[in-house]
């Protein structure tokens, strides 16, 4: 962790360093509001891992079987996001930033089709999310590379609030069990990026950046349900969890899921709060307004 962060505030300080005395640039001076949406990309981390391992198991065990097994896990790591920044600057090229976004993975549904006449077809799909609330500090420095143009270099911390859920289903069309997720979770990071203004006004600029983020925290709280096609249900509440369990000649898979007291037993391997990685990289184009 400590590497990664210095990845991402070094080039800021010592940017900063070199430029904090430097000529003034009227371009920078004064509030500025930076809008942007950005496609990204997170890591995701146990939750990733932990979805996508009784995908696996099922597969496995419908090919043992001897069924027809088509279709594979989607990773749901792409995410699209929109935010801003209120810029202070202090001085004409160091201004402190505050502001905050929305972050959402992209759908990813994953659909997997046994086979094995005459039986009838069984079918399997999973559907995760995470959705993200960022709100940021940033230390902002603008160098002036001409009339028409700006280069920024920002980095700070970040605090997000996050939820993570899924909704699996295994079964017929008209006879299915189903498991819902839902978990809430917070935790602080770091963020860091380059961008380019280009000047269209003294007042406005089109920003082009691109920005890094550095953030896994566990403790996600929520609810689990299953469900049936009869109309049963049960629910529970608890603590999101990743486990591996062993599944002896199957191998071992790893799992994720709301729980209350933490999984325990024999077959059950590296119990752990699950850890949601939104470590990630995002490319970001939107606009800037001077006041």
């Amino acid at each position: 962790m400590l590497r990664k962060l210095c990845a991402l505030a070094v080039p800021v300080l010592f940017v900063l360093s070199l430029f904090a005395f430097a000529p003034s640039s009227a371009q920078a001076q004064g509030l500025t509001l930076k809008l942007f949406g950005a496609y990204t990309q997170i890591s995701g981390g146990d939750f990733r891992d932990g979805t996508k391992g009784p995908i696996d198991w099922y597969k496995a065990l419908f090919t043992i079987a001897g069924w027809g097994v088509s279709g594979n896990f989607k990773d749901f790591n792409s995410s699209w996001e929109g935010g801003g920044d209120l810029i202070f600057y202090l001085s004409p090229m160091i201004g402190i930033g505050f502001g905050g976004g929305y972050m959402q993975t992209l759908p990813a549904k994953t659909e997997v089709t046994m086979t094995h006449p005459p039986d009838p077809t069984a079918f399997m799909s999973l559907n995760p999310k995470v959705t993200v609330i960022p709100v940021r500090a940033s230390l902002y420095v603008s160098i002036p590379m001409g009339t028409m143009l700006n280069l920024t270099l920002h980095g700070g911390v970040s605090y997000y609030f996050a939820r993570a859920q899924f909704a699996w289903r295994l079964g017929q069309v008209s006879d299915w069990i189903q498991v819902e997720n839902k978990a809430d979770g917070k935790g602080l990071g770091f963020h860091g990026g380059a961008g380019l203004e280009f000047n269209l006004s003294p007042s406005a600029a089109l920003v082009l950046e691109a920005a890094g983020r550095i953030a896994t925290f566990s403790g996600f709280t929520g609810d689990a349900t299953l469900s049936t096609s009869g109309g049963s249900s049960a629910s529970d509440s608890g603590t999101l969890y990743y486990w591996r369990y062993d599944y002896g000649s199957l191998g071992i898979y790893p799992e994720v899921g709301v729980r209350d007291p933490a999984p325990s037993g024999a077959n059950f391997s590296d119990v752990r709060e699950a850890e949601i990685n939104l470590n990630g990289f995002s490319v970001r184009a939107g606009f800037l307004f001077r006041f």
